[in-house]
Parts: C-alpha cells; sequence; structure tokens
C-alpha cells in the first residue's frame, strides 16, 4: 500500500497516475473545457478595448480633466498605458508549455497532487451558465500556477487571475506569467482614480462577458505565519458590482483550500516574520532557487469547496433595484451591499479553513513548540538537547489526531499504517528541520547559516527564532480547528477559582475573541452560537465539567484544556508585551512601525534574559495583529499628527486594562526582581525610531 495512492476517497492524485500519458501528450492532449454559453468570444487585447471605451472610464476621464485640468488626451494616453500594463494575454500555448514544464518539475518533489472531485461536476456546470470566480487560500508562490495546472488537469476553464504588479520585472517569467492568464495590478494605488477605475471595469468586463473564471486571492497577498488574514474587499467588490448593478442574474463564488506538506518557502518565511527584507522576484532569484528540485516536498491537497450562488446568499439583504435610476458609473455600492460583501468575504475564509487538508506534520509542530513547564523542560527544549523518543513523540501525535478529528479538522492520515509509521514519513520530508539519531529520538537541527538583517536581533536568537517560527508556520495551519476551543482553555486553565460561572466564562472569551480579532477569523455575529458550540463540544469530549451553570475548574484543567492553551499561549504574551512596551514609554504618538521594532526588542531583551521562552512572539506580523487589535479594542487610538500624517495614540488605561486581563490567564514575567525587570522594559528606541 502506498503512502499517495492514486485514490483517497473523493480525492484523486492528478500528477503521477495518468494512465502511461507522457507529459508531452498530457499537455498537448484535448481540451475542451465548459464555456460560458452568453459569452462574446473575444481577445485579451480586446477586453482593454472595451475597458477604454466604456462609459465610466470616460466619465472618469471628463472628470479628472475637470478637477486637476489635464487635458483628456493625456489622461487618455496614460489609461491606454495602464490598460497594457495590466491586461492578459491567455493562450493554450502557454499553458501547454507550463502544464509540461510544471509536470517535471513537480514530479521531482512531491509525491501526489490531490484534488477532491465532489463538487467538479456541478462547477463544470456552472461555468456554462453563470460568471465563476475561484477564491483560493494563498499560503504559497506556488498558488497560482497550481490553480491553473489543476484547472488544465480536471478540465476546467483556465482563470484569469489576479497578480502583483512586481512579478512583471521578471524577464521572461512575468510575459509567460501574463500569457497564462495573469493580469497585474499595483500592490498600491489608494487615491488614483484613474486606476482605480480601470480596474474595476476591467474586473467587471471579464465577469460580465464570462471570458473564464476570475480567479484572485481574497486575503491579498499570501499569509506568511500560514494562517488566514483577513480579507481585503477591493476585487471582490469590484467582481460582484456587475450583479448588485442588475447585469447578470447570479454569480458563483468558489472557496477553495490549499495545503502543502512542506512549503518551498518556509526559512524565507521565518526570515520575513523576523524582519529580513522580502528578496525582489526577479528570474535570476528564481533560477538560484532551482535547488529545490531535489528535495522532498510530500503531498499538495487541493479542495473546491460547495460553490456559493450570490443571488441566494444575498437574497434576503440586497435591494439591487437602488441602483435602477442611475447611468452604472453614477451609482456606488449600497451601505447593505458592503455589508453583504464583508459578510461573504468572512464566510470564504472560513470555508477555505474548513476545507485544508492538514498534513501530520502540523500535529508534530504543534507538539515540539508546547513550551517548557515552570522548573523543567518542554518537548521543544528537550528535543534541542537529549531529543524526544519517536514512540512518545507518535503517542502525542495520535492523541492530538484524535482532538483534531473530534473538532472536525481534516488530515491526510494514510489507512493501513501505524502512527508511528507515519511519523516516520513525515520526519523525512522534514528533514532538513529535525533528525532522528540511531537511538529513535527526533532532534531538531541547528540554524547554521544565519541570514542576520535585523538589528534587534542577535545571531543566536535569530537562530533559535528561525527554527522556532519554521515550527510555527505548520502549527498555525491547526489553529482555526481549535480557535474557539484554545479561548475558552485560555479562560479556565488561567483561572485561581473553584469554578467559573458561564456568564463569566462568556465575557472573557468575548474579550478574547475582540483582542485577537486580527490573528483569526470570527464571524461577529457568532460569537453566542460558538460559544455554545465549543461548550457542547468540550463537555462531550470530557475536556470540561460543568454543574449547572459554572464549569468545575479543578477537573477541567485536564491534558485537552492545558495543551490548548500553551498553543494559543504566545499570541497573548506577545500583547502582553506590547501594552509594556507603550506603558513604558511615554510618548504622545507612534508611529505603527514604532511600536512593531520597538515591541520586538523589548521581546529579544526579555527572551535574552530567560524571562520569555516564546520566540515565535518576535513574528512582525503577530504584533501588527496585535497593534490592530488593541486599536479594535480601544486601547491604542489613530489620530492624525500636526504634520497631517497618521499617527497612534496609546491609553494607558485601556492598556493596563488589557494587560491586566492577559495576566490573569497565562504567565508572564513577574516583577521579583524589581530592578533586572524595569532595566529590560526600558530598552531604548533605536535613533530611527
Amino acid at each position: 500500500m502506498s503512502f499517495s495512492p492514486k485514490r483517497k476517497g473523493t480525492y484523486e492524485e492528478i500528477l503521477h497516475h495518468r494512465s502511461q500519458q507522457s507529459d508531452v501528450g498530457w499537455s498537448l492532449r484535448s481540451y475542451t473545457p465548459p464555456q460560458y454559453r452568453y459569452c462574446s468570444p473575444r481577445r485579451p487585447i480586446d477586453v482593454g478595448t472595451a475597458v477604454l471605451a466604456s462609459p465610466i472610464i470616460r466619465h472618469t476621464v471628463l472628470q479628472l480633466s475637470e478637477e486637476d485640468g489635464s487635458s483628456v488626451e493625456r489622461l487618455e494616453q496614460e489609461a491606454e498605458a495602464i490598460v497594457k500594463e495590466m491586461g492578459h494575454d491567455l493562450g493554450m500555448g502557454a499553458i501547454r508549455l507550463f502544464a509540461f514544464v510544471l509536470s517535471k518539475a513537480w514530479r521531482r518533489i512531491y509525491k501526489a497532487i490531490y484534488v477532491n472531485s465532489e463538487h467538479l461536476t456541478k462547477l463544470q456546470g456552472l461555468c456554462k451558465d453563470y460568471p465563476v470566480l475561484l477564491l483560493p487560500s494563498h499560503r504559497s508562490y506556488m498558488d497560482f500556477l497550481l490553480m491553473s495546472y489543476v484547472c488544465f488537469a480536471v478540465n476546467l476553464p483556465v482563470p484569469v487571475i489576479t497578480a502583483g504588479a512586481d512579478f512583471m520585472s521578471m524577464k521572461g517569467v512575468g510575459s509567460l506569467l501574463r500569457k497564462s492568464g495573469a493580469f497585474f495590478i499595483r500592490r498600491q494605488f489608494g487615491s488614483d482614480k484613474l486606476y482605480w477605475a480601470i480596474f474595476t471595469e476591467y474586473v467587471q468586463s471579464l465577469v460580465r462577458n464570462g471570458d473564464a473564471p476570475v480567479e484572485f486571492f481574497l486575503e491579498g497577498t499570501r499569509s506568511r505565519a500560514q494562517k488566514s488574514m483577513g480579507p481585503k474587499l477591493g476585487c471582490l467588490s469590484a467582481a460582484l458590482e456587475p450583479y448588485f448593478k442588475g447585469e447578470v442574474a447570479d454569480i458563483y463564488v468558489v472557496p477553495i483550500g490549499i495545503s502543502y506538506d512542506r512549503l518551498l518557502e518556509e526559512t524565507l518565511y521565518a526570515y520575513e516574520l523576523l524582519g529580513v527584507p522580502k528578496p525582489k522576484e526577479s528570474t535570476s532569484g528564481l533560477l538560484k532557487a532551482r535547488h529545490v528540485l531535489s528535495g522532498d516536498y510530500g503531498n499538495i491537497h487541493v479542495s473546491f469547496s460547495a460553490p456559493i450562488s450570490v443571488h441566494d446568499y444575498f437574497r434576503a439583504g440586497v435591494d439591487r433595484s437602488v441602483h435602477a435610476t442611475l447611468p452604472r458609473y453614477m451609482s456606488s455600492h449600497s451601505v447593505e451591499e458592503v455589508a453583504c460583501t464583508q459578510s461573504l468575504a468572512v464566510d470564504v475564509l472560513l470555508q477555505q479553513q474548513k476545507a485544508i487538508v492538514l498534513s501530520p506534520w502540523s500535529l508534530v509542530a504543534a507538539i515540539l513548540l508546547q513550551h517548557s513547564q515552570p522548573g523543567g523542560m518542554g518537548v521543544a527544549e528537550r528535543s534541542q538537547l537529549e531529543g524526544v523518543g519517536v514512540a512518545e513523540l507518535a503517542e502525542e501525535v495520535h492523541w492530538l489526531k484524535l482532538q483534531l478529528e473530534n473538532f472536525g479538522g481534516r488530515i491526510n492520515w494514510p489507512g493501513g499504517y501505524t502512527t508511528e509509521a507515519i511519523l516516520m514519513d513525515t520526519l523525512t520530508v522534514h528533514s532538513d528541520l529535525v533528525s532522528v539519531s540511531n537511538e529513535n529520538r527526533v532532534y531538531l537541527k541547528h540554524v547554521d547559516d544565519v541570514k542576520s538583517k535585523n538589528a534587534a536581533l542577535d545571531p543566536v536568537t535569530m537562530a533559535t527564532a528561525v527554527r522556532h517560527l519554521t515550527l510555527a508556520l505548520y502549527r498555525n495551519q491547526l489553529l482555526h480547528v481549535f480557535q474557539n476551543l484554545g479561548l475558552v482553555a485560555l479562560v479556565v486553565t488561567g483561572s485561581q477559582e473553584n469554578e467559573i460561572s458561564l456568564e463569566d466564562l462568556y465575557k472573557k472569551f468575548m474579550f478574547l475573541r475582540n483582542l485577537l480579532c486580527k490573528d483569526f477569523i470570527f464571524r461577529p455575529c457568532d460569537v453566542e452560537k460558538d460559544f455554545n458550540g465549543v461548550l457542547l463540544g468540550m463537555k462531550h469530549t470530557n475536556a470540561i465539567v460543568q454543574e449547572n451553570n459554572h464549569i468545575l475548574v479543578a477537573p477541567s484543567v485536564n491534558k485537552c484544556t492545558v495543551f490548548m492553551s500553551r498553543m494559543f499561549e504566545p499570541f497573548l504574551v506577545a500583547y502582553w508585551v506590547l501594552c509594556q512596551f507603550l506603558l513604558t514609554h511615554n510618548r504622545a504618538s507612534w508611529k505603527i512601525r514604532d511600536i512593531i521594532e520597538g515591541t520586538q526588542g523589548l521581546e529579544a531583551a526579555m527572551l535574552n534574559h530567560g524571562m520569555l521562552h516564546h520566540y515565535e512572539i518576535l513574528s512582525l506580523e503577530l504584533l501588527s495583529n496585535a497593534v490592530n487589535g488593541l486599536i479594535h479594542c480601544g486601547a491604542i487610538c489613530r489620530e492624525k499628527a500636526a504634520n497631517g500624517n497618521p499617527s497612534l495614540l496609546a491609553k494607558p488605561f485601556e492598556l493596563s486594562k488589557v494587560a491586566t486581563e492577559i495576566a490573569s490567564m497565562v504567565t508572564v514575567p513577574t516583577c521579583d526582581d524589581a530592578a533586572a525587570y524595569v532595566k529590560i522594559l526600558a530598552v531604548p528606541l533605536s535613533a530611527k525610531l
């Protein structure tokens, strides 16, 4: 029996099992995907022509000419240049070339690419009758090419895809990406009215005519921390506008979860999260990275969720008739449409999470990252010294797998094998990070060549942080399964009382949801439903003991609640340190970068003094989310400085309340050695801040 069979339930392997067909034959085979029946056939260049001739672009050009005195001719030339820069040039020649090249390359590094067939037949039928939006999760550079490859393999129309304009600078590759369906947009175009008008009209033209499914990443950029980020609504709002204005009868939105056993960018992400600048996208950089072709990166799972009908989703919340009395270019989204778009975006992210198939390595990483216990060493520390036995680790992995399945998680767990055999297979895939000794003990490998361009972190701290953050990337992939359980566990294990009333537990649960709203995806209207649901699940699995309207603390502090609270503890510790940083440095106003970099420096000092042990708290993305979470809770407020630039104002009373609440749930440094504590907290801001 193979770890990577041809079929696993509703999943079919598409990379290695092709009925003896060669890569050349497969890439050149007959490809007849379903076409949107109302599509008026046109060339890619005709899309740009239609955009430039549209009423909204003509109106925008005239409006800008009146506002700033620019000539209409100059603005029209600028519009033509933008369309030329943006437009895709999708052609089957490039698709077939990529199909051949990627088959050759991926077969060397991946054991299998699995695609679930559960919703594909329905999706193929929908592509004939409605415009379709493909919304995959975005955890890797590979997502872009992978989706086109999968669509070609399963006979779906190859999509046109929004891509960052920085990819255009890759000589040769940028042109190939454009020919494979990419249309390029600038990362930021803020108040540029002409660019915004062209971008929205370009997307809407593709949706109205149904040239191809439109694909974009709802989070806007790759999730380097490997958990879902909050949605960016620009592309989604633009793509839904033809429905709101009655130009199409319906649009189908397809959430897609993509998961990788091992990420090509795992080390790169760890460094970026620590503040080392991301390498610029370039062809030379791509060629230098060809050494990855000698690695083992396990499996990929691509999971299509059930398509969502926009018409059915918005039926009760949107009145499309409000646009009937105005020209299309003059009407804007109503308040209800904006709210419904936001709601849909959150639901898409939640469906992506639900669809993701986790790797056993995520369980291993979560276990290895468990922090040290007071006065002793946890698995993460022991694995660097005397290691941890394979049998012990396998037992913990099996236990965590059961918890994952109890709370609705999906995991790639081959049937017919022992837990130890599956563990050894996943340790082999991640042999760059861990090693197994002749005595069957697992060790974390040392990071030798540390790339430190971050003045706040010394090489030793950087080396340890890279190793821990690389593990955290995979641990983070399973946090969505346990996020509500983890919040309850934090409250229960941190309690000093004999029992907690459900009312008090609910208040603290809501506090944590509000505080962590930028780190995890929650539906605000579902807080009570989620709370009751997780309590029911925890009681069913004996994770908590309830009598009447109270949770009994002593029997509820057990292996499950302790493990879950420790898994989420680093997030609260990072928020606590940030509060301490702001409370210690008395400044009238802040820039967000100053807060983040200053807090990271304080964390590094506290780690080096042995006062903290969670190295993943050094993540700049976590600290950015912490700042925004504190803004959401009212402990930091936004304001404009005297020069008109945006700044942040810390509110000491609210920050103290948040810090005190956090300290009631997790272990934070005490003030026993007051002098040393104050000395560390008084880490001076660097001159550039």
